[in-house]
């Protein structure tokens, strides 16, 4: 599912790495684009938080008044939302947008080649493979280490005697799952053996290579992808020319920093999750900032807040958790949200918000999903006997469900006496029509 999401946004990373032959600054540009496809949702969230900030007396006054009927509550403030066309839910849809973004830029970072390059699948996959065989075989040949020895010998000193070294590889195939814990490591063909063992053979040093963790991760052993770029560039002569010509040619960098590192503590890669969580905080400021100015209530917004709360962390455990391009990618969308954010308070004041909501409200607007809600919720109550009127007081609200039908009841009667009062012209027609419906349910006329 994320790989379908993956594939639009990989084809306009694709796009912005054309334009600048650098994935840090494409990275940089396709944050941008994908603010700018936002920048409507985030205009209209915009509108939203106005509208209840304008809206917040009246919530007061509902709350105050249903506090003893969470039912009357609920189906008042649905129809105060509906009447003002808000939808309390449309603030949630960028932060979903956001994370469904995020995970999808994932796969996109994790693999480079299958978004950004022409390289046809299956030198790609032959790639990736070639990677995993080769560090397996590695690994195992390092910890075969003989009695008497402190350390394993290279592949270089075991061949010395002689030693074939396709006999060698297959023996430590077979012992493959043992040694490295990988259960599916002894399905090596012996075609795919040869090919490894020449692999090998043409490269002395190899297995060295590939036991060094400062080179060859073990942390991306499942997604090879990005060893593929690292090992292209010091080992060219066991890919394809494609794979290798593209390694060649693809920068993978951002300001000197090579993007398929994880950070740590001991590297200056650490700065990456510090920035992420810093910009976050700084998020996460100024948008309780501008919610206070703009005359939003924080109490109210509680559940929208804990995900401001929450972020900074997750995106500073994000950044440690996953390759440094990953980290670039959450430094440059908070700091695009930081100025969309600023731009669009700075723009929206309260004043214009107030002529840009009058515009609004006198446009004609089709019933909304929380009309459509209230008027079930009021034909449910209708067949439960239950007042969906706006009219009850306090006191109304403590009666039992009979004594409030019997005072809605005298109310209707009222009223319809009242009328009768206020209009000695009524049409003897609709007087005994009023008659029989009030015969017919038993009512005083």
């Amino acid at each position: 599912m994320m790989k379908i999401i993956a594939a639009p946004l990989g084809f306009v990373l694709k796009i912005a790495y054309q334009l600048v032959k650098n994935y840090g600054v494409a990275l940089f540009l396709f944050t941008i684009i994908i603010n700018l496809v936002m920048l409507p949702s985030r205009i209209k969230q915009q509108k939203e938080s106005g509208k209840q900030a304008k809206l917040r007396p009246k919530l007061e006054q509902i709350q105050k008044k249903y506090a003893n009927n969470r039912e009357k509550l609920n189906e008042a403030q649905m129809e105060l939302y509906s009447e003002n066309g808000i939808s309390p839910m449309g603030s949630c849809l960028p932060m979903i947008v956001t994370y469904v973004v995020l995970f999808a830029v994932i796969e996109v970072v994790y693999a480079p080649m299958s978004y950004i390059s022409s390289v046809p699948k299956d030198k790609i996959s032959n790639a990736e493979q070639t990677v995993v065989d080769c560090y397996y075989v590695s690994q195992a040949v390092a910890r075969d280490i003989p009695e008497g020895s402190d350390a394993a010998p290279t592949l270089e000193e075991r061949l010395a005697d002689g030693t074939n070294l396709a006999e060698l590889l297959k023996g430590y195939n077979e012992n493959l799952s043992d040694a490295s814990g990988i259960s599916n490591a002894n399905s090596m063909s012996d075609e795919r053996l040869s090919e490894i063992t020449a692999a090998f053979e043409a490269n002395p040093g190899l297995d060295e290579y590939f036991n060094d963790q400062t080179k060859v991760s073990k942390r991306l052993i499942y997604r090879p992808q990005l060893l593929v770029l690292s090992v292209a560039k010091d080992y060219p002569g066991i890919f394809d020319h494609e794979v290798t010509d593209f390694c060649e040619e693809f920068d993978y960098t951002i300001f000197g920093l090579y993007l398929g590192r994880y950070p740590s503590w001991k590297s200056v890669y650490v700065i990456i999750p510090i920035l992420s969580l810093v910009t976050q905080l700084l998020m996460m400021f100024l948008s309780q900032y501008f919610m206070k100015k703009n005359g939003g209530d924080l109490g109210q917004a509680k559940g929208m807040m804990m995900g401001l709360y929450i972020l900074p962390l997750i995106s500073f455990w994000i950044a440690f958790s996953f390759p440094a391009g990953l980290g670039i990618y959450w430094i440059f969308n908070s700091i695009v949200q930081l100025a969309v954010t600023v731009g669009l308070n700075l723009y929206f004041t309260p004043k214009r918000m107030e002529v840009i909501l009058a515009k609004e409200s006198k446009k004609n607007r089709r019933p909304s999903i929380y009309q459509m809600a209230l008027e079930q919720q009021k034909a449910m109550n209708a067949q439960n006997g239950v007042n969906s009127d706006d009219d009850l007081n306090d006191e109304d609200i403590k009666l039992s469900r009979s004594e409030r039908k019997e005072l809605e009841r005298k109310k209707i009667n009222d009223a319809r006496a009242k009328l009768v009062d206020d209009d000695e012209e009524v049409d003897p027609r609709v007087l005994e029509a009023r008659k029989r419906i009030a015969e017919k349910y038993g009512d005083d006329y």
